[in-house]
């Protein structure tokens, strides 16, 4: 019967998505249950995604984010994308934002091998160095490098924001944080994290 509904959706693969695990790997959870493995490509916003669904999440939710991040004007810069999944904002930056070169950390091997995919999928490969383990680590490596750092992870990076300002060049540069604040609580939340 699957085999009947897979070509009724035209589809290759029909999989039941469940709550993804809450640990630092974010691991999916998907179940496949009709094709041979869950290896898909995402367009959007003119980049592509590969991934194994039923390994990683991907998380449809910030594609605006996604969109605006290869849209800034990042022109010769070091980027540092701290907990880059998959490829999120890194294939993004890299293909359109004109940066320079993005050092992305990720702990997940599985979102490794479907970054390293992905970067050769959008012949970016040359322009990005994956640094794999926990960002606690990896970010030593980086002090004192980046003109700009991505802090990429939902609901709090807290943890690493004092490595993130030690990555920054000594002469400055752009720390995103990207973090679920009620609307109206965002006025001071800006004010707490600038202090």
């Amino acid at each position: 019967p699957m085999k009947e509904v897979a070509k009724i959706l035209q589809a290759n693969r029909i999989g039941i998505q469940n709550e993804i695990d809450s640990g630092p790997t974010r691991k999916s959870q998907l179940e496949l249950i009709h094709g041979g493995d869950g290896w898909v490509v995402h367009r959007e916003n003119f980049v592509e995604y590969e991934f194994d669904a039923t390994k990683v999440m991907f998380s449809s939710g910030n594609i605006t984010e996604r969109r605006r991040m290869g849209n800034m004007d990042m022109t010769n810069e070091i980027v540092i994308d701290a907990y880059c999944g998959i490829g999120y904002y890194t294939i993004p930056i890299l293909k359109r934002s004109g940066a320079k070169h993005v050092h992305a950390c990720e702990i997940n091997p599985n979102s490794i091998e479907a970054l390293e995919k992905g970067l050769i999928r959008n012949n970016l490969t040359e322009d990005c160095t994956i640094y794999e383990g926990d960002n606690r680590i990896t970010l030593k490596q980086l002090y004192g490098i980046a003109d700009r750092i991505i802090l990429g992870l939902i609901p709090s990076s807290q943890p690493s924001w004092g490595l993130a300002i030690k990555c920054i060049k000594p002469e400055g540069g752009v720390i995103h944080i990207h973090m679920n604040v009620h609307e109206n609580e965002i006025k001071e939340w800006a004010e707490k994290t600038m202090q």
